[in-house]
């Protein structure tokens, strides 16, 4: 009986390190499938992986986060079968500014490209200082409106969405699109980091207390901005009420969808109802904004 005992516990265990192990090929997979754009020539230059992120230990919860990022890129997610210029997102995940939880991101991406829009996953630089993120998501922006013929993507509808800390770098550049925080490097960073968009998913850091970040400068020229966030997510949720208020006071285009429940890191169809909705309200949005038309029919 010991023996039988024995070996099916070494059975268990051989299949617990194989699912393990196929887990984490599938992932690498995934992510080779998708076309990898690095943000800045003197990376671009070389073939080499190195400082492109390493995942940290698994929390148990299924996803992988990445840390060491010192080489930023973007992981591009094309929509498939449309002959004329689509919108397009820069996805930003969230990880506070540590690590950066990329699964989070991919069904995202997905599902974008179900309803006719082009993803582009950004692996920003961490764990670094805040200002490293900011020029890489403003590179990045850049760099999508530059090469938009290439990719098929339509320069004018270009938008950010980020989750937590993506939340608060998106939130950055839509608002910071003005503010040089690098020296040019070539021809790329002759054109805006505007987005024309923004999605913010729960996001972080927005205020010190009852009043907006400093980081934030808002105006009547801030694109239409998203918010989608749950109201029991003590940490962070006072800072999505702060800055909506900041941008109707300053005569920007916002719309906020507060639930009840949700907390904080919800996925792209959580289990709470109605917070479940967030995905057909967001594209309920889109389209209220002209930025999804009948490419996506």
């Amino acid at each position: 009986m010991k023996t039988r005992d024995t070996d099916r516990l070494m059975v268990f265990l051989l299949c617990g390190i194989s699912f393990w192990s196929t887990a984490l090929i599938a992932n690498a997979n995934e992510e080779k499938a998708a076309q990898i754009i690095k943000l800045w020539p003197k990376d671009a230059a070389s073939q080499n992986t190195k400082g492109m992120g390493s995942p940290k230990p698994d929390r148990g919860d299924g996803h992988i986060r990445l840390t060491n990022i010192t080489t930023p890129s973007l992981r591009y997610f094309p929509a498939p079968g449309k002959k004329k210029p689509v919108p397009a997102v820069i996805l930003c995940p969230g990880g506070g500014y540590v690590s950066l939880v990329t699964t989070k991101m991919t069904p995202i991406a997905k599902w974008l490209n179900g309803h006719g829009i082009s993803a582009f996953i950004l692996i920003y630089r961490a764990p670094k200082k805040r200002k490293d993120a900011f020029q890489d998501i403003q590179r990045a922006v850049r760099i999508v409106r530059s090469r938009a013929s290439e990719w098929n993507v339509d320069p004018k509808r270009i938008g950010v969405m980020g989750s937590s800390a993506g939340g608060h770098l998106a939130a950055r550049v839509s608002t910071g699109f003005d503010i040089q925080t690098y020296q040019e490097v070539d021809e790329f960073d002759r054109v805006s980091c505007k987005p024309d968009f923004t999605v913010l998913l729960y996001p972080a850091y927005m205020n010190k207390g009852k009043v907006l970040s400093k980081e934030f400068t808002v105006s009547n020229e801030i694109s239409p901005t998203l918010i989608v966030s749950a109201k029991d997510d003590k940490g962070f949720f006072p800072g999505s009420p702060i800055y909506a208020k900041a941008l109707k006071e300053a005569g920007a285009s916002v719309r906020v969808h507060f639930f009840d429940k949700g907390g904080h890191g919800f996925s792209l169809r959580p289990k709470e109802y109605p917070l479940s909705t967030w995905p057909d309200l967001c594209l309920q949005w889109l389209r209220d904004e002209d930025i999804l038309g009948a490419e996506a029919e």
